[in-house]
């Protein structure tokens, strides 16, 4: 219940009778309780909690004991409004970033005389806190994550396509873990690589270098890890740019504590970057939060002004990205302490 104490202390913060939550992300997150999209959550600054679920679910969200199961037949919304009527909520805030904009009409015009008020990463900033127990998971994803990097030196053949590894390094991250990943993977070989999200293609694995970025997923917490893997002899502009990055990198780092703007990482890297020449190369921000998502609160990007916390769980990659030619990519998970950042993955870059 502790998670749902820290929703309702930031509910009274803003000054609102209750919170709607629809990312079934947020909800697994304060509630154990894993459902699925189209549920929803409503949080009370008294600690009650109202669960919208439809007849699919029933069941299991009854053996939840803090909250009271709501199921809806037909029209979910009506029973939203109503009970937001019944408890007099007058202040309501809800998910901008999660809520469609007809969900979002269709609650508003049922309740004209609530003030429905737009919140963001509410809850977001909360999960970014990791506890012990969840930076054990994500350390589990990691390790699985960097077996596969070693599987992958293993099964290697000259003659394979992008795809036929995505597709074998993904089987290897299911079995692996919970039969599921944090994202399918991205195998990117020669001038493909120049597409930080690129799609693995039927086409043979290029002899010059490949990119693959992995993530597995572990009891619902992920990993986010890119490595480059060099074939032949290295070009003097490839070994270039791969150093810089590389250095761009364990710059980065060096800087990651509590305290620290976020937008200050991000700003020294590409400070670092463009006084190498290759300023213009940059094609994303320096990197994220990951946990129960891949991507999460905090985005690493010079805008942001958020600060470090000790417990968030972030990732740092730069990347240098020529048209034409390639992109290169080096991908860590940064846990941030009151000193330092601590690398809980391993670097095996050449």
């Amino acid at each position: 219940m502790k998670r749902i104490e820290k929703c309702v202390k930031e509910i009274k913060r803003l000054n609102l009778d209750a919170l709607l939550i629809n990312s079934s992300v947020n909800i697994t997150y304060l509630s154990g309780f894993k459902g699925s999209y189209g549920n929803f959550l409503l949080v009370s600054k008294t600690k009650e909690l109202f669960y919208f679920t439809s007849p699919i679910y029933e069941e299991e969200a009854k053996k939840i004991s803090f909250w009271r199961v709501i199921v809806s037949n037909g029209n979910i919304f009506d029973l939203i409004t109503k009970i937001i009527k019944e408890q007099r909520f007058k202040k309501v805030g809800f998910e901008a970033k999660y809520l469609p904009f007809l969900e979002y009409e269709k609650i508003k015009e049922e309740i004209m005389e609530v003030d429905f008020i737009k919140t963001v990463d509410l809850v977001g900033k909360i999960r970014a806190i990791k506890t012990d127990k969840e930076i054990s998971l994500i350390k589990k994803a990691i390790k699985v994550t960097e077996e596969g990097f070693k599987f992958l030196e293993e099964i290697f053949e000259e003659n394979m396509t992008e795809k036929d590894l995505a597709i074998e390094l993904e089987k290897f991250l299911r079995l692996k873990a919970d039969n599921c990943v944090a994202f399918p993977p991205i195998v990117a070989s020669g001038k493909n690589s120049f597409f930080p999200h690129y799609l693995a293609q039927e086409k043979k694995i290029d002899s010059s270098f490949l990119l693959v970025d992995l993530g597995a997923k572990y009891r619902n917490y992920c990993a986010d890890l890119t490595r480059i893997f060099f074939w032949d002899k290295i070009s003097p502009q490839l070994r270039k740019v791969y150093r810089i990055i590389k250095d761009a990198q364990k710059l980065a780092i060096s800087k990651v504590k509590e305290g620290v703007k976020v937008k200050e990482l991000d700003q020294k890297v590409r400070e670092f970057i463009e006084k190498k020449g290759l300023g213009k190369y940059l094609r994303h921000s320096l990197g994220h939060g990951i946990g129960l998502e891949v991507h999460e609160y905090p985005f690493i990007d010079y805008k942001n002004n958020a600060i470090l916390k000790e417990g968030m769980v972030i990732t740092v990659e730069p990347g240098i990205y020529i048209k034409g030619k390639f992109g290169l990519r080096l991908e860590d998970v940064v846990l941030v302490k009151k000193e330092r950042g601590e690398v809980l993955s391993e670097t095996f870059h050449i």
